[in-house]
This record gives structure tokens, C-alpha cells and sequence, in this order.
């Protein structure tokens, strides 16, 4: 295989395993990666975790990567500034020295995520770094740490993911923490309400406050925030968390006249965009749902992941394709772990599936075994094919692996009765009998008939 030049802007878990892919699909490929950061690679899902203490240090968040030894080249607090397709070329300005260098290519692949929204609201921008945060990386999350020493009330924007795990994360270093959400209820695009009701009870039984369907107004101080509007009620307020999700930063394929969908930059199943030569991975990418195969947005680590095999591989002369992502997730508040794959009842509605829901609620472990905790599982199906499209799960523990067998079913196209009649391992010490997620799936099939 010939020698190959690929450029990878970006050194996120996608540019680094895109890079790795490459390299072994084609050991005789010039590989550079090009990022902004002055080290290699971060955990951004670990963030909260050390915010809260359960992890250290925030340096233990920072990964060093073998890349030279690998005979790659890395350029590390260096600026792309441009991608030119007609010379096959990108240029990128080291962010110290101002030096340009211009580097070709045969595969370029754009890794360059997501960044923080921050709504224009009187007050948020003016006073960013003054008491108003955003949570990316481990800098601005050191930031939040240090500036909440010594502070009464802090008040999160959000009740997404991030938002809600550094509100805990907050919370447990004996803070009043304020959680706003513009939307009627938490992990407004992964649960239904009904599932949220439940983290959100388990929310407040912690103390938290919760204003649902709740906008900011504004945020006031003078050199620091001092107090926030929400829905005409002024409430006290010492640090302001902007946890009001992302947006892909597509400026460079966009500069570069790479097609861009609704939500970030379009690509077809080999990850590239509709340059060829040019491919995109990760949270800067819009994909499709692999349910209906309509355009998506999935903007988790192990979506970049799947989408960095296919893009290195292809990058490399070889051929692979990425079929979309159900953004399957979890994520831990507090003492709730709570996952979610597929569609939920909104998504489900609006790309015009008539539904049969089945909810079980029932016990991780027999009741007479120590350490038995409560979950519910949700079950969403077509109602004409009793098809899954959806899954949900809360509780102290279990929610995720019953959500990974969920997210199986919908890629092998399984149906409620081939899920029922999957045969789950049992023992006392870590199941029950008959699990919550297979009597989620009978109540749905009872429905139908």
C-alpha cells in the first residue's frame, strides 16, 4: 500500500483513534495531528467525577499518548487556520511562536468537536470568568472548583448530562445548588417525563432545587455575579454554570465548502463529507439514527469513536462504514444511575411511529438478598411491528446494562417477543429471576394484543 499523507485535526478520543486506525490499516502512512491544547488528550466525561473529588486531581483527567513512538507527527497548541481542498492542503499557526505551517494531504479528517452555548442572556457573557462558568475541559473545571470555595449558592443552566452531574458534583461539597431547565423536565432528549419524575424526586430528597420550564432572564453583578432572574423571581447566586448544551464547531469545513446539515457537518456512511478526501468525526458531525435512517445528532464519546475506525480506515485506503448511532448513554447523579438508547416518546412521535410502551419497575436483586436496589425499565415499540425503537432505565444501579441489551436489540432489529424470550443469566447475588426488563417487555406485548 502506497504511503499516504493524512491530516487529523484534533486530538480528542475520535482524532487519537482515528490515528490508530490509520496507522494499522496502512503502517506506511505520514499521520499528523494537529490540535489547541498544549497536552495530547483529556476524559471530558470524567470532569464532574473530579469536580466532586471522587477522582483526584484534575491532572489525572490528562492522558499522554504514544503517538511519536507510533511515527506519527503531533503539533500540539497549534491553530488550524484553513483547509485548502483544490492543494490539498491545511494550515495551522503555532499559537506561541505565530509561525505558519502549511502541510499536505491526501485524507484529511476533521475531529474538532463541540463548544459550550452560552445563551445570550444580560450579564452571562460580560461576567464569564467572573462567576459565570462553563464546564469543558479541565481548566474551566478547575476554575469552577477554586471560584466555589467558600461560596453559599450556586446556581446550574441545564439539566442535560453536564448539567445535572456537576450540579451533584457541586451539591456534595455542601452548596445550595439551583438547577434551571427551559424544558418541562430533565434529559429533555433522552427520557420521558415519567422517567424523569424519578431522578428528578431523587434530586430534590438531596436538596437540590429544580425549576423546570424555567427561563434565565438575566444574570447580575457588578465585577461578580451576585444574584440571577428566573421567570421575574430574582434568586441569590455566588456562580453561574453554563451547562446549556453545545454547538459543533464547523467554521473550518464550512470555510473549506464542506456541505453542512442542521446541526453540524454532513457525511456520508464512510465518514466523509461531500469533498472527497475530506472526512469528519464526532461531535462536530451530524449522523443519522440507524431506526429510520433520518439525519441525528449524537454527541457522546463512543459515537466519535465508532465514527474514528471508520474515517482512519477509510483515511487509509481501506473501506469501512459507520450505520449511525441511537446515542445509547448513562450517566450517574448522585446516588441515581440512569441510561437511555434509541428514541424516546417525543422522538418517536415526531418521526411518526405509533407506539406500545412497557414499564416494569422491580428489584436489581431478590428482596431478601442484601444490597437489593429498585430500577425501572421502559420499553419503546412500533405498535404495527412491535419493533424496538427505544429504551430507559433508573435506579441505584443496573440502569445501564439493561440499556445495553436494548441497544443490541435495536441494531439486530429485534422485536418485543425476541427480547422477552432472551434468556438473562440469574443468581441471586446480582439478578433476579425475572427481570424488570423482561416484564417491561411483557406488559408492551400485552398491549398489543
Amino acid at each position: 500500500m502506497k504511503s499516504t499523507e493524512i491530516v487529523i485535526i484534533g486530538l480528542g478520543v475520535g482524532g487519537f483513534i482515528a490515528a490508530k486506525t490509520a496507522k494499522k490499516v496502512n503502517p506506511d502512512a505520514q499521520i499528523t495531528i494537529i490540535d489547541e491544547k498544549e497536552y495530547d488528550m483529556f476524559s471530558a466525561c470524567g470532569l464532574p467525577f473530579a469536580m466532586e473529588g471522587i477522582v483526584g486531581d484534575f491532572e489525572e483527567l490528562k492522558h499522554s499518548l504514544p503517538i511519536e513512538k507510533m511515527n506519527m507527527v503531533k503539533l500540539l497548541n497549534h491553530k488550524v487556520t484553513s483547509i485548502d481542498p483544490e492543494n490539498k492542503s491545511v494550515t495551522a499557526v503555532d499559537k506561541d511562536s505565530n509561525e505558519t505551517k502549511t502541510i499536505q494531504y491526501d485524507s484529511v479528517i476533521i475531529a474538532t468537536g463541540a463548544s459550550p452555548f452560552v445563551p445570550p442572556v444580560p450579564g452571562a457573557r460580560e461576567l464569564l470568568d467572573k462567576g459565570v462558568f462553563v464546564v469543558s475541559d479541565p481548566e474551566n473545571s478547575k476554575k469552577v472548583v477554586d471560584y466555589s470555595k467558600g461560596i453559599s449558592h450556586a446556581v446550574v443552566v441545564g439539566a442535560g448530562a453536564i448539567g445535572l452531574e456537576v450540579g451533584a458534583a457541586i451539591k456534595a461539597n455542601n452548596i445550595d445548588v439551583t438547577l434551571v431547565e427551559m424544558l418541562p423536565h430533565s434529559f429533555p432528549k433522552s427520557i420521558d417525563p415519567d422517567i424523569a419524575r424519578i431522578l428528578e424526586k431523587g434530586l430534590k430528597k438531596s436538596g437540590m432545587k429544580l425549576m423546570m420550564g424555567a427561563s434565565l432572564e438575566k444574570i447580575s453583578g457588578d465585577n461578580k455575579v451576585t444574584s440571577v432572574t428566573v421567570n421575574g423571581e430574582s434568586l441569590p447566586a455566588d456562580i453561574v454554570i453554563m451547562a446549556s448544551g453545545v454547538r459543533a464547531n464547523w467554521d473550518l469545513a464550512k470555510d473549506a465548502g464542506c456541505k453542512l446539515g442542521n446541526w453540524g457537518i454532513m457525511t456520508n456512511a464512510k465518514m466523509e463529507t461531500s469533498i472527497p478526501g475530506i472526512y469528519a468525526i464526532g461531535d462536530c458531525v451530524e449522523t443519522v439514527s440507524p431506526i429510520n435512517h433520518m439525519p441525528w445528532m449524537s454527541q457522546v464519546s463512543t459515537t466519535a469513536y465508532r465514527q474514528g475506525i471508520t474515517a482512519g480506515t477509510n483515511a487509509a485506503g481501506g473501506y469501512d462504514t459507520f450505520g449511525g448511532s441511537l446515542t445509547t448513554f448513562v450517566s450517574v447523579i448522585g446516588n441515581m444511575e440512569v441510561a437511555a438508547t434509541g428514541f424516546n416518546q417525543f422522538f418517536s412521535k415526531s418521526a411518526g411511529y405509533e407506539l406500545v410502551i412497557g414499564k416494569a419497575s422491580g428489584l436489581t436483586r431478590p428482596e431478601w438478598y442484601p444490597g437489593a436496589r429498585e430500577i425501572t425499565v421502559k420499553i419503546l415499540a412500533d405498535a404495527k411491528t412491535g419493533k424496538i425503537i427505544g429504551g430507559q432505565a433508573i435506579g441505584e444501579e443496573g440502569a445501564a446494562a439493561r440499556v445495553n441489551l436494548v441497544s443490541l436489540a435495536i441494531k439486530a432489529g429485534m422485536n418485543l417477543h425476541d427480547l422477552y424470550s432472551t434468556e438473562l443469566a440469574y443468581c441471586p447475588a446480582v439478578a433476579e429471576a425475572y427481570d424488570p426488563l423482561s416484564k417491561a417487555c411483557e406488559f408492551a406485548i400485552r398491549k398489543m394484543k
